[in-house]
């Protein structure tokens, strides 16, 4: 179990090629290239071997037919010697040890010499008759069997001088060429095996190179892109986790930055809840003794007690009534629009919630040629949820709608807020008449830090955040598009999950 764990990336779990098992390889194609040139030239010292033996047995042989060949001219010449004898007694007794002599070299240098010839049965029959009858006929023939025997010993004698020198000559050209392919190979193996470690110490040095540049893009906040992972070891497994922690510390500060924009709206409409809350109480005291003045006025007058309004004035000062009571509701409006809401999972009224929120951001400017429609399901249910949080989600989409609006120019600005009813799903929708996305933008439009907008407009975690809002409510967020025509954002609630604090229950 080590050892396969051993071989296993811990970070895609994948099995390694390690260094070490390459380090092995290596060693081990260099073991067999040495063992199989070590073959090689063991081989051919065998074969040069073998030539050698058959070039000295050839050169004993030829030094036996040198022998037999002096030994029958030594002979021939002894023949001519006894045939031209004086005494004939005295060359019969030199002829007939001449004869014994001549029989024990035949058996011992001469018949070897003539092996396998019709020479050496000749030589036999001529040396055997001379021997039973040592006249001068039976000499004659012996001689003429003796030149035949020397004619066919140097026919052999130069047949194997000639054999003698190609075996001579084959075995210096294997030699030579024994020597130069092992000088060829021994160069070409240095120069393979050099090739193979230098370009895999470069690959190795590239590659590492490339980590530290990626490590230091890190360190300095840069992601960039991931290193491209072309090896299947320990580097590569190395490559693989830095490219794993760069993505993770890049959720991460997305997280953190989500999380943050998240606080600052909380602040923000915490500061606007103080903010309204110490303005509608300043404003209000006035508001509240002008109505009550007027009002009293208008008693008065009403009763009879008053002669000194005339009916215009009386006209003017219901004016100043409605108004002043326009200004209180319009500040107890605001007041409860900003007020501290819940962190925790609560039912509440989405219309109401969409009703509240598109009455706070109609004091925005850009809503004062947006035609606004509502077509709000009044039979909707409940939806269980974090309202603040599902507010910001509504100003971010209402937001984006105004920009796209903006941009368009449209002559006719329109935007439609729906609420219905799905199978366990509350559905809640904004459509504009703006000037759409493309396909690639579309595909993109939910990425944080990706946005459309110009420097300084946009900082590309709006529909992030919101996507993130409602996958912790548990629901989805849906963006349809046509470029030119306009863009949809639908976002699905559930409703028969019971949730607390965004855990499914």
């Amino acid at each position: 179990m080590k050892d396969e764990k051993a071989v296993l990336s811990p970070a895609t779990g994948k099995r390694l090629v390690s260094l070490r098992l390459k380090g092995y390889l290596a060693y081990g194609l260099l073991a067999a290239f040495a063992i199989i040139l070590a073959i090689f030239i063991f081989h051919q010292k065998r074969v040069l071997l073998e030539q050698f033996d058959n070039l000295q047995s050839l050169y004993n042989f030829e030094i036996g037919l040198h022998d037999a060949d002096a030994r029958v001219l030594g002979a021939i010449e002894t023949q001519q010697i006894n045939l031209a004898a004086v005494n004939l007694q005295v060359g019969l007794e030199h002829v007939r040890q001449h004869l014994q002599h001549l029989y024990n070299t035949c058996h011992t240098i001469i018949f070897p010499s003539l092996k396998n010839t019709d020479e050496l049965r000749k030589l036999s029959d001529a040396l055997e008759k001379a021997r039973a009858r040592p006249d001068k006929i039976s000499m004659r023939r012996l001689s003429m069997a003796l030149e035949d025997a020397k004619t066919v010993i140097d026919q052999r004698l130069l047949r194997s001088r000639i054999q003698r020198e190609k075996l001579v000559r084959n075995f210096h050209e294997r030699s030579d060429d024994v020597a130069l392919i092992s000088l060829s190979l021994g160069l070409l193996s240095m120069a393979l095996f050099g090739t193979i470690i230098g370009v895999f110490f470069s690959r190795l040095a590239h590659d590492l190179i490339l980590l530290r540049q990626r490590g230091q893009e890190i360190i300095q906040g840069r992601r960039g892109k991931p290193v491209p992972i072309k090896r299947n070891d320990e580097v590569g497994d190395l490559a693989n986790a830095i490219n794993q922690m760069a993505d993770d510390l890049d959720q991460h500060e997305k997280t953190l930055e989500l999380e943050r924009r998240k606080n600052f709206h909380r602040e923000k409409m915490a500061a606007m809840g103080t903010l309204t809350a110490g303005i509608a109480h300043e404003v209000g005291n006035p508001i509240a003794a002008i109505s009550a003045l007027v009002k009293e006025v208008i008693d008065e007058k009403t009763s009879g007690q008053c002669s000194g309004v005339s009916d215009g004035d009386l006209c003017k000062l219901h004016m100043v009534l409605d108004n002043a009571n326009r200004l209180g509701n319009i500040t107890r409006e605001i007041s409860g629009l900003v007020q501290p809401q819940s962190e925790e999972f609560e039912l509440f009224d989405l219309n109401a919630l969409i009703r509240n929120t598109c009455n706070l951001m109609r004091y925005d400017r850009r809503w004062k040629d947006i035609h606004l429609d509502f077509e709000l399901d009044k039979n909707l249910p409940a939806v269980n949820g974090v309202s603040d949080q599902l507010t910001q989600v509504l100003m971010n989409l209402l937001v984006n709608a105004l920009d796209a609006l903006e941009v368009v120019g449209q002559a006719q600005p329109q935007i439609i807020i729906r609420t219905c009813f799905e199978t366990e799903y509350v559905c809640m929708s904004i459509k504009d008449n703006g000037q759409g996305m493309e396909a690639a933008t579309l595909e993109k439009a939910k990425q944080e830090f990706f946005t459309t907008k110009g420097r300084g407009k946009g900082t590309g975690l709006g529909l992030s955040l919101c996507n993130s809002i409602i996958d912790f409510h548990q629901g989805r967020l849906d963006i349809f598009s046509t470029l030119g025509e306009g863009t949809e954002v639908c976002v699905h609630l559930p409703v028969n999950e019971e949730l607390n604090n965004g855990v499914v229950k």
